[in-house]
């Protein structure tokens, strides 16, 4: 479970400036529908981090050694 400390950490860390970048980039004063974009894409990234998060935990899970060890 160490292993999973570093990924989980950077998941969180990136997720937490990318919505922090939402808000700022919300209340900015530009148009809606640039805003509805932004937001979209935004939440899209957030989801593709999550998405990769839980695949890294799954390949570590599946796997005893560790991933330097191959190379």
């Amino acid at each position: 479970m160490k292993k999973l400390i570093v990924p989980f950490i950077f998941a969180l860390l990136f997720i937490v400036l990318v919505i922090m970048y939402a808000f700022t980039i919300l209340a900015a004063p530009v148009t809606l529908f640039i805003k509805i974009s932004l937001g979209i894409l935004i939440g899209i990234i957030a989801i593709t981090m999550v998405y990769v998060f839980v695949q890294r935990v799954k390949e570590f899970k599946e796997e005893e050694k560790d991933d330097i060890s191959k190379y």
